[in-house]
Parts: structure tokens; C-alpha cells; sequence
């Protein structure tokens, strides 16, 4: 039996409303999963006595420091260093795979101390879904170049940097890191240590990103 005139229009207008909305649904992007990392830098006064370093903190010639992060399992995470004296350094580039058992990775670099050479130290980092090969290799060249040479790949580091910037500002993605409200413990959780006391293993700063995650970390050494 044929269903009246007016049913068969309103199943159609049913049936091109459910088509259009899986169409729309089927194109709509997925959303970007946020890359999130967590860092803090971590200072030692000369009675061994444990402090936050804040972003932009004077520190004398001989000042301790350490740097914990902790960044998310099969992402790239790279430390990249500018001394006062305008010598860069890969101090950190790993890969954690993506067989390991946790969720996150901690890690460290440090402890390091300020030679005499005051000025501005720079420390640049970045956590990537991909790896950064072409920073990578300039990084690599740039430490084994000469001192003729190695301006040139300073000029291209410093250049990768921008379009990495650039690029981040064009996507939108561009997040400025946050100071946590009392520091957290990075790995595994340490005894006898409250979660507003600083330890070596403290962070106290975290940034997320899109795909890539960059945070700019200064320290004005005099």
C-alpha cells in the first residue's frame, strides 16, 4: 500500500536532513588533541637550600641551576640553549618511543653552573608530535663547523626559530606558559616532601600547544 502524498514528502525532507547532517559531520575536522608539557628550573642558594627560578631572574657568575621537564610519551622534546655569548647548544633532543609504559617521561638537565660571561642565557623549549629534523641537523653542523662557518648556521638556527614562531602565530596556536600556583613533583611522588616545598625534582611552569608546544625561559646573568 502506498503511503499518502504528504507522508512520502515528509519522509524525503527526513531523509535529506539526516544525509546532510552525517556530510557535515564526516567533514567537520577532528579536534587537535593539546600538547601539553610541564618544566622548572631550580636553583640552589649556598646553603643547599632549594628555590624556584623565575623567568627573567638575575643570578650571579657561579649560580647553581638544574632544569626538570616532563613531556608526553612519544613526542619529540628539545632544550636548546643561547649563552651570553651568543653560543648555541642542543643540550637536549629524545624521542620516548611509543612502546613505553607510562604516559609522560621526566627528565632533567643539570646541575649547571654560570661561568663568568654575564649577560643574557636563553634557554628555548619544545615539545613536538613530529620530530625536527632540520633543527636538529642545524644544531649538529653548527657544533661541528669552524668559527667562520659557524656563524653562518648560527643565522640559520636563529632563523628556524622565527618561522617556528611565525608559525605557531599564524595557526593560532601560540600559548604563553603559566606559572603553576605552588610547584608539582615530576616522575614519581618523593616522601617526606609537600607539594609547596621545592625539590630537585620540582615544576613550576607548564605551556601546550596544538602540535607543537615552545616555551622562552631567560635568565639575566650579571
Amino acid at each position: 500500500m502506498r503511503p499518502p502524498t504528504g507522508s512520502v514528502f515528509v519522509m524525503k525532507r527526513l531523509a535529506i536532513s539526516i544525509i546532510a547532517s552525517l556530510v557535515v559531520g564526516l567533514a567537520a575536522p577532528a579536534t587537535a588533541q593539546q600538547l601539553t608539557f610541564h618544566y622548572g628550573f631550580i636553583g640552589q642558594h649556598d646553603d643547599q637550600q632549594l628555590y624556584v627560578i623565575e623567568d627573567r631572574a638575575d643570578l650571579a657568575s657561579g649560580s647553581k641551576l638544574k632544569l626538570n621537564f616532563e613531556y608526553p610519551t612519544g613526542s619529540w622534546f628539545y632544550v636548546c640553549y643561547l649563552s651570553s655569548t651568543d653560543e648555541h647548544a642542543l643540550l637536549y633532543a629524545s624521542n620516548t618511543g611509543l612502546d613505553a609504559n607510562e604516559q609522560t617521561i621526566f627528565d632533567a638537565v643539570g646541575w649547571l653552573a654560570l661561568d663568568e660571561n654575564i649577560g643574557t642565557e636563553t634557554f628555548t623549549l619544545i615539545a613536538s608530535e613530529r620530530r625536527l629534523e632540520k633543527l636538529e641537523t642545524l644544531f649538529n653542523n653548527y657544533s661541528k663547523a669552524s668559527d667562520k662557518s659557524r656563524k653562518r648556521f648560527a643565522k640559520r638556527i636563529t632563523r628556524a626559530f622565527g618561522d617556528l614562531q611565525k608559525q605557531l602565530e599564524q595557526s593560532g596556536t601560540l600559548k604563553m606558559a603559566q606559572r603553576l600556583d605552588t610547584p608539582i613533583m615530576g616522575g614519581v611522588t618523593f616522601r617526606g616532601v609537600t607539594g609547596e616545598e621545592v625539590s630537585q625534582h620540582s615544576l613550576s611552569h607548564k605551556t601546550s600547544g596544538d602540535q607543537i608546544a615552545k616555551a622562552i625561559f631567560v635568565i639575566q646573568h650579571h
